[in-house]
């Protein structure tokens, strides 16, 4: 993946999505799980991350670009 510098952190909030420039946490405090999946560009990366259960609990998920060697 692309360094935490490159996230968009997305949470839902009252049935709304929000984000945020940045990573969430530091890897060191917090660590869930990995998902990846294709998306045509950040927003329907941002749309797919919405729908983890996560996202709409009090936390967040983190989109990052992979790195294409």
């Amino acid at each position: 993946m692309q360094p935490p510098e490159t996230a968009t952190t997305v949470r839902v909030q009252d049935g709304r999505t929000l984000t945020t420039d940045g990573p969430f946490a530091e890897i060191k405090q917090a660590i869930g799980s990995y998902c990846f999946f294709d998306a045509d560009d950040l927003d329907a990366a941002i749309e797919l991350a919405s729908r983890i259960p996560a996202a709409g609990m009090g936390g967040a998920v983190e989109v990052r670009p992979i790195l294409e060697w």
